[in-house]
């Protein structure tokens, strides 16, 4: 239900050319040249207003002024402003009423273009990038190039005089009925028109019917790349078809688009190209469950764009990094990153990077169980979000925020900001969006156990996906009408719409949804008593999540494998299958799987009688999911100590477990099944703390938790 906030989607690129790498690591600086008053050359100039990065403004300019890193500088009327940068690699022309922010200079140089006409002239080869940014929506990038910008408020208007330059517009790429935010290159070169955008946070920048339609387009972009012998358009072509085939689950055929587009970076000696990539790769990697390689991939990029001197790429990847870490429940390392990302995108002033990482934190948070913080930090994004006017933000801050709510049981507050998301989406008419709030509010509806407005909402859901011809969202509401049906007993129909769901997911080609789909038949067999039958489920649920190489899904398919087996008592054979789990999850590095797979593990070892090892599983569990800061996983792994100690009559010992698990559901304001169980645990422990030891066995305790 949330939604991750640094987006990997990049670009489409009409032949764009590779930027050389020849500038040396020494400090530079941007200095003022001449000064022109009325047509003449004056060495200072006032009303000319010149603000560092949180200092104080000065309202006279200096020829020989150096200009640092972060500085605004606005020129009047009748003024005319000349900088340059150390060693005269670039020139940059401020005409009366313009307003530029010099963001970073250093091997490449950013600026921002805030308003008003400035004129800009590149030497060829002397930096690693030159790039102007106007708001959060367009960056225009260039090697040796005299090119012209031209903004206001609402427009800006690009001129290119040698050379050219490439335009990165950020927006939404419209396939069927999905939106992907994505950034999109035009090439602008010498002798063409100039071109006017007018960027906003709703932009949309291409429309395809389906996912097929994309990837024709991108297919035929690489022929005719290819036909033009040019290299950096096969590329960002490459790169695109990457995209779309990741976008689809198609893993194995994105990472191969994606290492063939890295090859042609390195060939071009493009190095921000290149580093682009490795983080496709790495975000390839990461929907696959391998995180190690994932981070070696986004590291790899990360340090490329620091020797480039490249911060925003650095920021982007900072994040990216961040969100394998929280996928392995290094929730503390995930959240180092996510804050160094958030330092440079507020240093920078890019306020939708700013958001992005602040909800990525709240994410983080919300695993640990720190509900609170984590809403404070969807919140603050959310409140950046609507100054940006970036309403497809707001609608998923809105989102995030109603999921933690519902996770802490806050049924009507969950509602409320989903039904508030759900207002954003039909304001944008983004009728898939709007149907995707329809499925959150029926999940909350569940909760409360109003099954028939569950179904209702549903089928709302379900009615808006097939008018929108979305097949996956099709299957994804038949998946949450089966889940209504089996709360109310009604296996039958829950298991028909488990089975169409399937069917619709086998049509798709979606191998990831077919085996999802093949656990929730499991788990309504299981249900049902029908062990043998939801071990099959289970097992081809497992052979799926393997032929496409999800291994973290596959681990969790053994875990449900484990269950099954312990369900029909086949104790040896779950304790073998929880640790399969617990190596796969150790060989991702994922710790909170790990956590998991031990408490598993417990739970096999205590129905064997084998109460000691059963207890060091336990003890084992609760150490990490307090290493990860995972207060509910901590709770769990307290309650099954508990049970162990009960079995073991340490009643005393097993009071103080099940407390220290209350504790910790009442500091987080959980509710549910979970605590009611816990509650049980206490009142019935209590009775006999202190009762003799009876030969026969002792009361059994609630089951464990988690399994």
């Amino acid at each position: 239900m949330t939604y991750r906030a640094v987006a990997r989607f990049l670009a489409v690129v009409f032949f764009a050319i590779a930027l050389p790498i020849t500038a040396s690591a020494a400090t530079r600086t941007h200095t003022i040249q001449q000064i022109l008053l009325d047509g003449n050359d004056v060495a200072t100039a006032a009303g000319v207003t010149v603000t560092p990065r949180g200092g104080t403004a000065e309202n006279t300019i200096r020829r020989g002024e150096q200009i640092e890193d972060g500085t605004r500088v606005d020129v009047p009327a009748h003024v005319v402003v000349v900088i340059v940068s150390t060693g005269g690699a670039s020139t940059v022309r401020l005409e009366p009423g313009a307003s530029i922010t010099f963001v970073t200079t250093g091997k490449g140089e950013e600026v921002r273009a805030n308003v008003g006409q400035a004129f800009f002239d590149v030497v060829h080869n002397s930096l690693d990038f030159f790039r102007v940014q106007y708001g959060d929506q367009i960056i225009a990038g260039v090697g040796g190039t005299a090119f012209s910008v031209a903004a206001n408020d609402k427009t800006v208007t690009f001129a290119c005089t040698r050379d050219e330059i490439n335009i990165a517009k950020t927006g939404y790429l419209v396939i069927g009925s999905q939106r992907k935010k994505v950034t999109l290159v035009d090439t602008l070169a010498a002798g063409q028109p100039p071109v006017t955008y007018q960027p906003s946070h709703t932009w949309t920048l291409g429309t395809f019917a389906n996912y097929a339609a994309a990837e024709a387009f991108y297919q035929q972009q690489l022929v005719a790349a290819a036909s033009k012998n040019s290299s950096d358009g096969e590329a960002r072509a490459l790169q695109n078809i990457g995209i779309v085939q990741e976008a689809q689950g198609q893993y194995d055929h994105a990472l191969h688009s994606d290492q063939q587009a890295v090859a042609l970076f390195r060939q071009l000696g493009d190095r921000g190209g290149e580093a682009r990539e490795l983080g496709n790769i790495g975000s390839v990697q990461e929907h696959q469950g391998l995180y190690a390689d994932a981070l070696d991939s986004d590291r790899q990029a990360l340090a490329l764009f620091r020797a480039l001197g490249d911060r925003d790429g650095e920021a982007h990847e900072l994040g990216n990094i961040g969100s394998v870490q929280e996928d392995q429940g290094l929730y503390a390392d995930a959240l180092d990153s996510d804050r160094q990302a958030l330092a440079l995108f507020r240093a920078s002033g890019d306020g939708g990077g700013e958001a992005s990482l602040l909800t990525n934190i709240g994410i983080v948070q919300r695993d640990q169980g720190q509900y609170a913080g984590a809403v404070a930090s969807y919140q603050e994004a959310l409140a950046l979000l609507r100054q940006l006017g970036d309403r497809d933000g707001e609608a998923t801050e809105l989102n995030n925020i109603g999921g933690v709510q519902l996770a802490q049981g806050q049924y009507a507050d969950a509602l409320e900001s989903f039904q508030q998301a759900l207002a954003v989406f039909r304001a944008l008419g983004d009728r898939d969006g709007e149907a995707d709030e329809a499925g959150n509010i029926g999940v909350v509806q569940r909760g409360q156990g109003q099954y028939a407005d569950a179904l209702e909402s549903f089928q709302q859901a379900l009615a808006l996906f097939r008018q929108l011809g979305d097949r996956r969202g099709e299957a994804n509401s038949l998946n949450n009408i089966g889940d209504v049906q089996e709360d109310q007993g009604q296996y039958d129909d829950a298991l028909e719409s488990f089975q169409r769901a399937l069917a619709l997911y086998r049509q798709l080609g979606v191998r990831d949804g077919e085996a999802s789909e093949f656990t929730n038949i499991g788990v309504l067999q299981e249900d049902q008593g029908q062990y043998a039958d939801a071990l099959e489920s289970d097992r081809q649920a497992l052979a799926l999540f393997r032929a496409v190489g999800d291994r973290d899904n596959e681990a969790l398919a053994l875990n449900n494998i484990g269950v099954e087996q312990e369900d029909q008592g086949q104790y040896a054979d779950a304790l073998e299958s929880h640790e399969q789990a617990l190596a796969l999850f150790r060989a991702l590095g994922d710790r909170e799987g790990e956590a998991r797979a031990l408490k598993n593990i417990g739970i096999a070892q205590e129905a064997q009688g084998r109460y000691d090892p059963a207890l060091q599983s336990d003890q084992q569990a609760l150490a990490l999911f307090r290493a990860l800061g995972d207060r509910d996983g901590e709770a769990h792994a307290l309650n099954n100590i508990g049970g162990v100690q009960e079995d073991q009559r340490k009643y005393a010992d097993a009071l103080a477990s099940y407390r220290q698990a209350l504790s910790i559901y009442q500091q987080l304001g959980a509710h549910g099944a979970a605590v009611d169980r816990t509650l049980n645990n206490v009142e019935r422990v209590k009775k006999l703390v202190g009762a003799p030891v009876s030969p026969s066995p002792a009361p059994s305790a609630s089951p464990p938790c988690g399994r």
